[in-house]
């Protein structure tokens, strides 16, 4: 297979091109909805969906200019749902900020939350105008809203999740839309507005929910090898999730410990600090930080591998950089 030709573009290009975007979008000073858009949106985090869509887009040939306006959407998808996330466990912080609802009220950061989606539906439709043919906008909207069902579903299935011991089963079926659909969102719509043939859409797709519940099994750990990210490292525990470091020390924990995980995600009255100390010693004392943190690498080799039927190009290269275990995190 021969390498395609394809632009250079480095990261901190991406990253530049997005963020002036977002500038020229929503200057300093706006009012109203903007405000709240404006608030989440900046100062700006990792941009993981925009470098995604980019180099997703290159990688089968795209070019980048057409796509900015999808870079944006990406970046205001993400950023809604992160809002609504707060507000539904209850997380004060975000990007190293008071969260959303913190500063605006909870009904004006959901509406804030509701408007980055439409912000993001109008983004896209810019790529029209850009350049791209008007039949792949269609088909990138339809990406775009499928994402959000399925980011729906998984927080609904999370909520419900809360309090007791499910199936590891159902666990990676919640997190492959909760964080894979925001990556699959990433990919799908760099390689539906480049017109990507379908093995190479195909491939991207399976890429970025691999990846996706690869990272949020790192994200998981935090709550129990001391990391922080810009947020609370307690959320879980304070909404009593079954992530997977749980899970895995239930699955190899005496029947007595078990019965002691049990009570702890069903407890809603004892001190956070509390609860958190005595699930992280259980976590601790079964290996599950080590064997949670050695799934994700399983789950980040695994979307290495289905990029193969990519061609060879610095693109496809970035992108299996990021699943790189020094580079999950």
């Amino acid at each position: 297979m021969t390498e395609i030709d394809v632009p250079q573009v480095a990261d901190p290009d991406i990253a530049g091109l997005v963020r002036s975007e977002v500038e020229n979008r929503w200057p300093d000073g706006v009012s109203d909805l903007d405000e709240i858009a404006r608030y989440g949106l900046v100062p700006f985090g990792k941009m993981m969906g925009p470098w995604l869509l980019v180099r997703s887009s290159l990688a089968v040939g795209g070019e980048l200019e057409p796509v900015l306006p999808a870079a944006v959407a990406v970046e205001c998808v993400q950023v809604g749902a992160m809002m609504h996330d707060d507000i539904i466990d209850d997380d004060p912080q975000r990007r190293s900020k008071p969260a959303a609802y913190s500063v605006f009220g909870r009904s004006a950061a959901t509406v804030g939350g509701d408007g980055l989606f439409f912000h993001g539906f109008a983004a896209l439709s810019e790529c029209q105008e850009a350049g791209v043919p008007a039949t792949r906008v269609s088909r990138a909207l339809g990406v775009l809203a499928h994402t959000g069902l399925r980011i729906g579903n998984a927080a609904l299935k999370e909520v419900r999740m809360s309090h007791r011991i499910c199936s590891t089963a159902a666990y990676f079926d919640m997190i492959r839309d909760k964080s894979g659909a925001l990556l699959w969102m990433a990919c799908g719509l760099g390689a539906t507005l480049s017109g990507a043939d379908q093995r190479h859409a195909e491939a991207l797709g399976e890429y970025s929910d691999l990846l996706g519940i690869g990272y949020q099994i790192r994200d998981d750990l935090m709550a129990y090898d001391g990391t922080r990210a810009g947020k609370p490292n307690v959320s879980d525990i304070r909404n009593s999730r079954p992530t997977l470091p749980v899970l895995l020390a239930h699955r190899d924990a005496s029947p007595e410990h078990q019965h002691r995980i049990e009570r702890i995600l069903a407890d809603t009255t004892s001190p956070i600090a509390d609860r958190r100390e005595a699930m992280t010693e259980l976590v601790h004392e079964y290996g599950a930080v080590r064997s949670a943190r050695e799934t994700s690498h399983d789950y980040a080799r695994l979307a290495a591998k289905a990029l193969d039927p990519l061609p060879p190009s610095e693109h496809k290269n970035a992108l299996i950089d990021l699943t790189v275990p020094g580079n999950l995190a």
